[in-house]
């Protein structure tokens, strides 16, 4: 019940009731769910398959050839994985390879896939932090980021790029495909 003040500048103030239009109840499964970086997180068994395997000592091992780690969301690729194990399922990896790289799932436009690929890839699990190292290139949906050194924050979908002694960092981004794209003019022309 929806309750509307009247006023008349010869009268007093009025109530008068007035029943409020009914909107259809909302059901649940019509909401969007916002994706959340942490939605991306990997979680659960990492798997690890090479052509050889070597465990240099307790918690240290060496995969070589067409290496592949990967979790639910993210996948490493490289011809060397050195792999450093932590408690509770943590781990340190150097993925070196010509290139290395790197796929993380992405669930929405919120949130999209991101690919990349350098010459050296640190992962530490611990902190969700891949640094790319030499050669950095990374694709987050259209859009393309390159630089010597790039650092993606895989729980975050954070990207720090540099360009190193000299160089510069160089960051392509597409425009949305929802916009239409603004016309340009020849060289030259009139506005």
């Amino acid at each position: 019940m929806l309750l509307v003040l009247l006023a008349s500048t010869a009268a007093p103030l009025v109530a008068v009731a007035q029943t409020a239009p009914k909107t259809p109840p909302v059901d649940r499964k019509d909401l969007v769910k916002l994706p959340k970086p942490t939605d991306l997180k990997p979680t659960g068994p990492v798997t690890l398959t090479s052509d050889k395997a070597e465990l240099v000592q307790g918690n240290s091992a060496v995969y070589t050839g067409n290496v592949v780690l990967s979790s639910d969301t993210l996948k490493l690729e490289g011809d060397r994985v050195e792999l450093k194990q932590y408690a509770g399922g943590q781990y340190e990896a150097k993925i070196t390879g010509g290139p290395a790289k790197m796929n993380h799932a992405g669930n929405g436009a919120d949130n999209p896939p991101v690919s990349a690929r350098a010459k050296t890839l640190n992962y530490d699990s611990r902190s969700g932090v891949l640094d790319l190292i030499s050669d950095a290139y990374v694709m987050r949906g259209n859009d393309e980021i390159t630089g010597d050194t790039i650092k993606y924050d895989v729980n975050q979908r954070r990207i720090q790029a540099s360009g190193g002694t000299g160089g510069q960092v160089k960051i392509i981004l597409q425009p949305s495909s929802s916009e239409p794209a603004a016309p340009v003019a020849a060289p030259g022309a009139a506005p």
